[in-house]
């Protein structure tokens, strides 16, 4: 026998009352719980007396509305006659919302029971019971927990980058005795043998250039702080770019300048800010395998910041790697220490700077923001 329209409502109605239900005991236990009745197309047949304190709504009222007015609907199947993802004909138990009275949602347990007669299928019967204070401790403790993990994260970090800050300074100190010893000597050098000064001259200047690189390195074991200077932002710009335009010509990469920071200033200490853009316009270089533009860009931004962003169109860092990059050892190049990142945001960091990396498969964006300051 199939029944349709009325009859499917009355017999519906009346597998409930013989079921004893109409004294508003649930089936599932003997606390009295808010449920409803549903027909197959998502109308409510009944609801109990329980609903009325827990939607807001008054029984009569629920029962002229369908589903899809009770129901955040992006719990609902395209029907909108029973929930997505979810069999009309077996049991079933899950969590979803409902709109209340006063606008406001409602976070509910769902339990949803088949009704049969003479084994077809009539509706569902649903439980509903409110979560929000289960659903906001277990949102408390995922929370606490997540917090737990980044105090965990946040201290290995520490532990590490105090680790790289000792080996740091044990490797400058090092280098810097046999450095000395050999500076003393190429000037003795110089002074014999005039006829190659040019030569003296450039070992000279690389010398001091390993010094300068020894004290920058310096700068993660015992960050101090530093008389800067009054620095033009585009005489700095325009002395990294000529330092690497060789390297990038090489590599068959078109450096491509775009800003104008003539009339702009920043305190700092230039020999280190030059070492932190050409760290990263070298990372840049190095992940152009093919070639291609490697564009500078430069824009004031609001509350007297300005930004230095170094784009390429490299082959992108995967996200798992994206989220390590400065972290202290961590490095994909073959012959890398780990440490150029991690001292360049130590750098900007002493500078009061900020630093953001983008990537995707189309390449890399490196955004430096650094505050201004007076030409004055």
């Amino acid at each position: 026998m199939v029944m349709h329209g009325t009859d499917r409502k009355s017999v519906l109605l009346k597998v409930y009352r013989d079921t004893n239900m109409d004294k508003d005991f649930s089936i599932l236990s003997k606390t009295r719980d808010a449920f409803i009745l549903i027909d197959l197309q998502g109308n409510i047949e009944y609801a109990s007396h329980a609903c009325e304190p827990l939607l807001g709504f008054t029984r009569d009222t629920l029962q002229q509305k369908r589903l899809n007015k009770l129901f955040v609907s992006d719990f609902l199947d395209q029907e909108q006659t029973f929930f997505k993802g979810r069999e009309q004909e077996k049991i079933d138990n899950f969590d979803a919302q409902v709109q209340v009275i006063e606008g406001s949602k409602l976070d509910v347990n769902v339990t949803a029971i088949p009704i049969f007669f003479e084994q077809e299928f009539l509706g569902s019967y649903l439980v509903l019971k409110d979560i929000t204070f289960i659903k906001q401790n277990r949102l408390s403790m995922e929370r606490e927990q997540e917090y737990q993990t980044l105090i965990h994260h946040l201290s290995r970090l520490s532990e590490k980058q105090a680790t790289a800050g000792q080996l740091a300074a044990g490797i400058a100190h090092e280098i810097r005795n046999p450095i000395t010893a050999i500076k003393g000597f190429l000037q003795l050098l110089m002074g014999e043998n005039i006829g190659n000064k040019i030569y003296f001259e450039i070992i000279n200047s690389e010398i001091d250039r390993i010094e300068g690189i020894l004290k920058e390195l310096m700068v993660l074991a015992k960050p101090s702080k530093q008389k800067y200077e009054r620095v033009n932002l585009q005489v700095l710009l325009d002395q990294v770019v000529t330092l690497m335009a060789s390297q990038a010509l090489l590599n068959n990469i078109q450096i491509v300048k775009q800003f104008d920071f003539a009339n702009m200033w920043i305190a700092g200490d230039p020999n280190q800010l030059k070492q932190v853009l050409i760290n990263y316009i070298k990372n840049a270089i190095e992940a152009m395998s093919d070639g291609g533009l490697l564009r500078i860009n430069g824009s004031p931004l609001v509350e007297g910041q300005v930004k230095v962003s170094i784009i390429d169109q490299g082959r992108g860092i995967a996200p798992g790697i994206l989220s390590q990059i400065g972290q202290p050892f961590f490095t994909t190049k073959e012959n890398g220490t780990g440490l150029g990142m991690l001292v360049s945001r130590q750098i900007l960091k002493e500078h009061k700077g900020d630093l953001c990396i983008e990537s995707n498969s189309n390449g890399t964006s490196i955004h430096v923001k650094l505050p201004l300051t007076s030409q004055e």
